[in-house]
C-alpha cells in the first residue's frame, strides 16, 4: 500500500511532533508537514490523534504446551489480538522438548509462526549446556537470533544449574548478545510449599507466599554476581519486586550490563487478586505482588531503572485454569495480555501522569528494539524505518470486557477496568492490518525479522 497519515502528532521516545508521514515499500520514505495529495496514494487522517511507533512486545507465549494443557491462543489468535492492540512485532520462545536440539526447536517454531499477522522472532531458550547446544547458540547467531532464555527455577524441567548459568554468561560474554533470566530460587519455592502443605495451607488465597518476594530477590542477587564476574549482558523477564529493583540498579552502578521488563499486570494488580473466587485464574510464575512493589515498578519506569514492557502473554483457557479446584498445586500459570497492554500502560501511566508519553513509546517500542538488535529497523518512527505505526486516540473512554476482544482464552484479568486511551488503526511495514474493529490483513502477513546484536538503550 501507499499511504499518507496527515494531521495527527507524531510520537518518539525523544520528540513530539506535527508532522505527515509518507509511506511506499513498506517503508517510511518522508516525515513532513502538510503533504500534497499524490495520485496513488491512499490518504489517513489522523487528526486529533497520536502516531506511534508499532509496539514490540518481547515476551510473549503462543501455542506454549506445558502443565499437560496448551494455551489457547495461537500464532494466528494471539497475534490478531495483538494487531488490535497496536503490537506489529512480537518475540516468542523456542523451547527444546526432550532429546531436541535449540536448532529444531527454532525450526519447529518458524513453522508453527507461518500463520501470524505480526511481525515476530523468538528467543532460544536454553535447558542444557552440552557441546551440541554450544554448537547451535553460534549458528542461531548467525541465523538472526540474538537472545537466549535461562529458567533458573525447576518448573517443567525447565531449570538448569548454577555451573551451566555461569558456563552460559561466560559463552555469551563474548558476542552482542542477551541472556534473558526467570529468576526465581527453586530451593525457597521448593522450602515455602513444603511448608504451607505441611500445615495444609494449599489454597489459592495462600499461592502468594510460596513464590513471595525474596525468591525473585534472592535469584535475581545470584544472576547479577555471575553477569558481575563473566561480563555478559542479562534481562530479567517480568521483574516483580521492589528488592530486585535495589539489587540490579546496585549491579549498574558496578558496571552490570542489566536490563528490567516489566508486565502490566505487576503494575496494576496485587496479590489481593487470589482472595477471589475465580484467584486462580491471576496464578502466573512469579505471581503478582504487593502494592509496594507496584509503586517501585512505577517509579523505576519513570526513573529509567525499568526499560521494557512485555506482557508475558501465555493465555490458558479459562476452563483450563479452574481445573485447579483451589488447591494452589495444581495451579496452570500464565495470563492474557497482548492486546491490553498498550491502553493500559497510557491510561494507567500517561493519562496519571506516572510516566510521560515519550517514556511509553521508549518503554514499548524503542528499548525492545535496541535491546534485541531490532533498531532502528524497528521502534520508531524516522525514514527509511519499517512503516510500523499505530494512531492512537488519547480521549476515547472505555471499560475492558472479555467479549470485545479477540484473545480465544474465554476471560481477561483486566475485566472490567476503566481506560482512557485506544488503539484505532495499526499499520504493518505499509499495510494497514486493523482498523476500527476490522481485521484488514490475510492470516501470514508477519515475517520472521532475523537481529542483529542488540544490548543498546535509549
Amino acid at each position: 500500500m501507499k499511504l499518507i497519515i496527515s494531521g495527527g502528532t507524531i510520537v518518539t521516545a525523544g520528540k513530539i511532533f506535527k508532522s505527515d508521514i509518507l509511506i511506499a515499500d513498506g517503508k517510511i520514505k518522508k516525515i513532513f508537514p502538510a503533504l500534497r495529495d499524490i495520485k496513488g496514494y491512499t490518504r489517513i487522517n489522523a487528526s486529533g490523534k497520536y502516531i506511534l511507533p508499532g509496539v514490540i512486545d518481547p515476551h510473549v507465549h503462543f501455542g506454549l504446551e506445558a502443565y499437560g494443557s496448551r494455551t489457547a491462543d495461537d500464532f494466528q489468535s494471539g497475534t490478531k489480538s495483538a494487531a488490535s492492540g497496536g503490537v506489529t512485532t512480537v518475540i516468542d520462545y523456542a523451547i527444546p522438548v526432550k532429546g531436541e536440539s535449540l536448532l529444531s526447536a527454532v525450526s519447529r517454531r518458524k513453522n508453527e509462526a507461518n500463520k501470524s499477522y505480526i511481525d515476530y522472532s523468538f528467543h532460544a531458550q536454553i535447558t542444557n549446556w552440552n557441546k551440541n547446544t554450544q554448537k547451535d547458540f553460534e549458528k542461531l547467531l548467525a541465523s538472526g537470533i540474538t537472545s537466549f532464555k535461562i529458567f533458573m527455577p525447576e518448573t517443567e524441567g525447565w531449570g538448569i544449574s548454577d555451573w551451566e548459568i555461569y558456563k552460559i554468561f561466560e559463552k555469551a560474554s563474548k558476542y552482542p548478545v542477551t541472556i534473558e533470566l526467570h529468576a526465581e530460587s527453586s530451593s525457597l519455592i521448593r522450602g515455602f510449599t513444603e511448608n504451607l502443605i505441611s500445615q495444609k495451607h494449599t489454597g489459592i488465597n495462600n499461592f502468594y507466599y510460596t513464590r513471595q518476594n525474596i525468591v525473585e530477590e534472592e535469584a535475581v542477587n545470584r544472576a547479577c554476581f555471575f553477569a558481575d564476574k563473566t561480563g555478559a549482558a542479562i534481562y530479567f523477564v517480568h521483574t516483580t519486586t521492589r528488592e530486585a529493583l535495589g539489587i540490579t540498579g546496585q549491579a549498574r552502578k558496578n558496571g552490570v550490563k542489566v536490563f528490567i521488563e516489566t508486565c502490566p499486570q505487576y503494575l496494576v494488580l496485587t496479590n489481593k487478586v487470589f482472595k477471589r473466587k475465580n484467584g486462580c485464574l491471576f496464578a502466573t510464575c512469579p505471581p503478582v505482588k504487593l502494592e509496594s512493589d507496584n509503586k517501585a515498578l512505577w517509579n523505576g519506569l519513570k526513573n529509567g531503572s525499568v526499560n521494557t514492557i512485555g506482557t508475558d502473554h501465555c493465555a490458558f483457557s479459562k476452563s483450563d485454569k479452574m481445573k485447579c479446584n483451589g488447591d494452589f498445586r495444581k495451579l496452570r500459570f500464565g495470563m492474557p495480555g497482548v492486546e491490553t497492554s498498550l491502553s493500559i500502560l497510557y491510561s494507567e501511566g500517561v493519562a496519571k501522569k506516572r510516566i510521560t508519553l515519550n517514556k511509553l513509546v521508549e518503554l514499548m517500542c524503542a528499548n525492545p528494539a535496541k535491546i534485541f538488535g531490532m533498531y532502528p529497523q524497528k521502534g520508531t518512527i524516522a525514514r527509511g524505518s519499517d512503516a510500523d505505526i499505530v494512531i492512537f486516540d488519547p480521549a476515547c473512554e472505555w471499560t475492558i470486557k472479555y467479549e470485545n476482544l479477540s484473545t480465544r482464552c474465554g476471560w481477561t484479568p483486566y475485566e472490567g477496568l476503566k481506560i482512557r486511551g485506544k488503539v484505532l488503526t495499526t499499520v504493518l511495514r505499509g499495510k494497514i492490518i486493523y482498523d476500527k474493529g476490522t481485521y484488514l490483513s490475510e492470516c501470514g502477513y508477519g515475517k520472521f525479522i532475523k537481529r542483529n546484536g542488540g544490548n543498546k538503550l535509549c
